[in-house]
């Protein structure tokens, strides 16, 4: 045995407390994916300000981050969170989970987040949610061959040998759908969309009442998704900080409102995939790289997007209006952009049993190209 050979070996997890401790954190997927040419670094701006708290998700949930290390050298991290306003109480998560693959490294991570959500009173283990379901949630389990789109995950096939080992199992699967924007609509989608054309209103927001329109959205998405798997409500403040964060994103006619006997049912939010402008950056906005991707949002076209957003009222659902308001704000979307230069439109995430969404995206050349599990286990 040499000297160097008990330091290898030895395997510590502590917390992540000090700034040094939030930049190898971020910076640790730099590392693990350095070969892989379809990962993005997100930006690390949005982490460091969810490892800190200074978010407005972080008014309903608490969060603790953890480095893997081998001696001196990080090999792994994890998160735990806990969010008041998830229906379970009984549910803990994890999340930004990355590390080497050693079989080691995975059971120290999550037992370490596992033991401190069994102290905060959960007795299942659940994720990856990074860090909430309505951020980026599951882990990539097909279609490694092209890059995320933003807010998206991808992540090395061992993963998954790793969380089987462990004995996370699946408990939802995720699709995120892909499709040509000069799609032509079926028939039968065409008729169902022109008996209630004349019914309902499709319009732009008025952006000089961002505060009002923001919060009809919020108020319609909170309705329409209370019923899905793992809803958690947007509150007021975290539905105002995205605005403000997706704002310099937003182009002209890619956000509609429906609205049907004068009141708002339904909307769709349309944004370009900035993964496809900020894989250079290495996730860093400053100094320089908030100005290349301003510069890149208004000089470069814009040649791939994602449909993060969209809902219609739960007193709706399961009816045919749903159906044709859905391909009407797909139908506006596509009117909008496909002239800007819009080519490929990615819809994500959809339930996998989500069959009325899938229909509709399905009719409209949509297909499924990469799946995601979310996993639990009891602790």
């Amino acid at each position: 045995m040499t000297e160097d050979e008990p330091i290898h070996r030895s395997l510590t997890v502590k917390p992540v407390i000090s700034r040094g401790d939030r930049k190898r954190f971020m910076r640790l997927p730099q590392q693990l994916y350095a070969d892989d040419r379809h990962y993005v670094q997100p930006l690390n701006h949005d982490l460091n300000n969810v490892l800190c708290g200074r978010n407005a998700w972080s008014q309903h949930a608490q969060l603790q981050a953890w480095l893997a290390w081998r001696g001196n050298q990080v090999v792994g991290r994890i998160s735990a969170q806990r969010d008041r306003l998830h229906a379970n109480p009984e549910i803990g998560q994890f999340g930004f989970l990355e590390a080497v693959d050693d079989s080691e490294v995975f059971k120290a991570l999550l037992d370490t987040a596992a033991a401190w959500l069994s102290d905060q009173g959960a007795t299942m283990l659940q994720g990856p949610f990074d860090p909430t379901i309505n951020a980026q949630t599951g882990l990539l389990i097909d279609g490694f061959d092209s890059p995320p789109y933003m807010m998206m995950g991808h992540a090395p096939e061992y993963y998954q040998s790793r969380y089987r080992e462990y004995g996370l199992e699946p408990v939802q699967e995720l699709l995120a759908y892909i499709m040509d924007t000069r799609f032509t609509a079926p028939k039968i989608m065409n008729r169902l969309a022109r008996s209630y054309r004349a019914k309902v209103r499709i319009r732009q927001p008025d952006w000089s009442r961002r505060a009002q329109e923001m919060e009809t959205m919020r108020s319609i998405f909170n309705d329409a998704w209370q019923d899905n798997w793992g809803f958690v409500p947007y509150t007021e403040a975290e539905f105002k900080e995205l605005g403000n964060n997706l704002k310099k994103l937003i182009k002209p006619g890619w956000v509609h409102i429906v609205e049907y006997e004068d009141r708002p049912i339904a909307f769709i939010v349309l944004l370009p995939n900035i993964n496809a402008m900020i894989s250079d950056l290495r996730g860093k906005l400053f100094p320089f790289g908030v100005m290349k991707l301003l510069w890149r949002l208004k000089c470069q076209k814009i040649t791939t997007a994602r449909v993060p957003l969209m809902g219609v009222l739960k007193e709706f659902h399961g009816t045919p209006m749903a159906g044709a308001i859905s391909f009407l704000m797909i139908e506006q979307l596509q009117i909008y952009s496909v002239p800007a230069g819009l080519q490929k439109a990615e819809l994500s995430w959809i339930l996998k049993d989500n069959k009325g969404m899938r229909d509709i995206i399905e009719a409209v050349s949509g297909q499924p190209y990469k799946r995601y599990h979310v996993y639990a286990k009891s602790i």
